[in-house]
């Protein structure tokens, strides 16, 4: 894991992982979803916590579908 970067939730459906990251050292922060090992959604905030409601938000989207919280994913595997 890069420095910085917290996993914010991992969920899992059948055989597929998705995590996301959130990566604050600073401004912007990013934000990552990532499915497996690829990076799928990657948005941009001025701040801090309008990052972290978003990937509330997608993760509650998630959920909805079917998605399950898992652990979070082991150190270096992002």
């Amino acid at each position: 894991m890069q420095p910085g970067a917290r996993v914010v939730w991992c969920l899992r459906r059948r055989a597929a992982d998705v995590r996301c990251v959130v990566f604050a050292d600073g401004i912007p922060v990013e934000v990552r979803v990532i499915h497996d090992r690829d990076v799928v959604v990657t948005e941009i905030f001025q701040e801090e916590w309008m990052a972290l409601d978003w990937a509330r938000i997608y993760g509650e989207r998630l959920r909805a579908q079917g998605w399950q919280d898992v652990p979070e994913a082991p150190a270096g595997a992002v």
